[in-house]
């Protein structure tokens, strides 16, 4: 018996990274679940049930919901990543664009899912360390993470009474394919970031999805309103 046998989870951003990590982990737990990605699938022999969304568009988020029925558990993960730069180099677009997908995506997203979900349910929404420290030349991305996590402790006490527990995920530095991305090669990601974390090394996918996993569980039935980092110790110093 998997802890989320018979439970429906729903996951925005799964098609790659810590999305897909987290969807692979409630499979092996025995969900059914749901992906909401702007991205097409590679794999699409998987049992997931992928949904091409946009989640900045309302009633496309609407109508990638429609047949879903019951939802259990909800993770926002899906967000956009401003490339680095001074905020005087920021253009309105590229700032516009991170506050659509990262506040008002996760916005839509659980509005709709709210439709759905009853007593028991549970949201968890991935923050980050720049919502917690400053992070140079991040200035649009930190703003949504710590909008994310004022999101999460102020949902939790609006839907406490109806049994619904809200917490969130702070990752640090997380060896996914956009970090390499980002710094051309995985050996130069870990480089420049693995000193920063005192454990000394990247954390991986799979930790976030496992902190998910204790969030969305009944092991975690008197949290809500909480943030877990899961950081290497980026934020302790």
């Amino acid at each position: 018996m998997g802890e989320f046998d018979n439970q429906i989870c729903v996951v925005t951003g799964g098609v790659r990274g810590i999305g897909r990590a987290v969807v692979d982990m409630f499979l092996a737990a025995g969900a059914s679940v749901y992906c909401l990605d702007i991205e097409h699938p590679v794999d699409t022999a998987s049992a997931v049930h992928h949904r091409q969304c946009d989640i900045t568009d309302l009633a496309a988020v609407e109508q990638a919901f429609a047949g879903i029925g019951r939802v259990d558990v909800l993770v926002n993960n899906a967000a956009a990543v401003t490339r680095p730069a001074p905020f005087a180099e920021l253009g309105p677009d590229e700032w516009s664009r991170t506050m659509a997908v990262n506040i008002t995506g996760t916005f839509n997203v659980t509005r709709t899912a709210l439709k759905h979900m009853g007593r028991g349910g549970r949201i968890i929404n991935l923050a980050s360390t720049f919502a917690h420290v400053g992070a140079q030349n991040r200035v649009a991305y930190s703003t949504t993470k710590g909008a994310i996590l004022a999101l999460s402790r102020s949902l939790a006490l609006d839907l406490a009474p109806q049994g619904i527990r809200v917490n969130s995920v702070s990752p640090g530095g997380i060896a996914t394919d956009r970090l390499v991305e980002q710094f051309g090669s995985e050996q130069a990601a870990k480089a420049a970031l693995a000193p920063l974390h005192p454990i000394g090394h990247l954390g991986r996918p799979a930790d976030i999805a496992d902190a998910v996993w204790f969030l969305a569980s009944s092991r975690s039935s008197f949290a809500t309103g909480s943030d877990l980092r899961v950081d290497g110790g980026y934020t302790a110093r």
